[in-house]
């Protein structure tokens, strides 16, 4: 799917091209209308590429790759990243998405005002803006399961949580990665040929941009290291009380062990003391059976197995 939008004055020749690459149709397009090469469209098509800027002088051309979140599963708060790429090159920019990101191209379009916007440059560097800051509310949602995760800890954590919290982890390592990049493409924007050559207005368009990068990144890193500790913690706890039902089950198991110990002997065909008392000598082998119980139970509560 490929949508033209006229942006900036009536007498500039500026044209925004929205594009879903799902299709060999979109391919041929863009290599037939707008000269695009198979080259590029390899770079602007492939979902593990990085955060990064490229330049073609040959093409007149200038790539600017920056990752978005994606939802995996709303309500347990998964996602992943994935690349959207903008391309300059002549009097065109491209907003080239998949089906996974084409929810990118329809926020750009419900938030900028095209009519204001008067260049290219500008175009890109305020959706680089939104953009990042799209990062943020999937944020303060992992953040607030965080934080009922971290009460559950002072309950009773069981298996339900500690997938709440591998889901979390996971999503967060896409988000710190992605963001990490984010923040880097655009702090060395200022120093491509396209940084050197922006106006002033747009200088603090991009300064901006690394601003909002930047919060992305640290609040993502923060986020990381509490998700970590509370898995610690939840490891811990566990452990915990694995040591103590380990612990619970050996301690019985010893102490149980005396009855067997004591009636096979006094069930074995052969003479012992005691064993012709009469009616009262399964008396005396229940009392020591017993009694040998007691003593091993406060010989272990004395060397604080329990």
């Amino acid at each position: 799917m490929i949508v033209e939008k006229k942006i900036g004055a009536k007498d500039q020749d500026l044209v925004w091209v929205m594009t879903m690459v799902e299709e060999e149709a979109d391919r041929e397009t863009l290599k037939v209308k707008y000269g695009l090469t198979d080259e590029i469209l390899t770079y602007v098509t492939d979902e593990n590429e990085r955060s990064h800027y490229d330049r073609d002088d040959f093409l007149n051309s200038q790539l600017f790759v920056l990752h978005v979140p994606v939802v995996v599963d709303q309500v347990s708060q998964r996602y992943i990243t994935r690349p959207v790429t903008f391309l300059l090159k002549g009097n065109n920019i491209f907003s080239i998405t998949t089906k996974n990101t084409h929810w990118a191209n329809t926020l750009l379009d419900e938030r900028l005002k095209l009519d204001q916007i008067y260049d290219t440059n500008e175009l890109l560097l305020v959706g680089m803006f939104i953009l990042f800051d799209q990062f943020l509310a999937p944020i303060r949602k992992i953040n607030a399961e965080q934080n009922r995760l971290d009460k559950q800890l002072n309950k009773s954590p069981d298996n339900k949580d500690l997938i709440a919290l591998s889901n979390l982890q996971q999503s967060l390592a896409y988000f710190v990665s992605a963001t990490r990049n984010n923040a880097m493409m655009a702090v060395n924007l200022s120093n491509t040929p396209f940084g050197r050559q922006l106006s002033d207005t747009n200088q603090e368009r991009l300064d901006d941009a690394v601003i909002e990068a930047r919060q992305a990144s640290e609040m993502t890193s923060i986020e990381a290291d509490v998700v970590d500790r509370i898995s610690s913690t939840f490891n811990n706890v566990l452990n915990n009380n694995l040591n103590d039902t380990m612990k619970f089950l050996t301690i019985w198991s010893l102490v149980l062990t005396i009855p067997t110990i004591v009636t096979g002997f006094y069930g074995m065909n052969v003479k012992l003391p005691l064993a012709n008392q009469g009616s009262v000598s399964w008396l005396i082998t229940v009392a020591i059976m017993l009694g040998v119980m007691v003593w091993v139970a406060l010989m272990l509560k004395h060397r604080h197995f329990w």
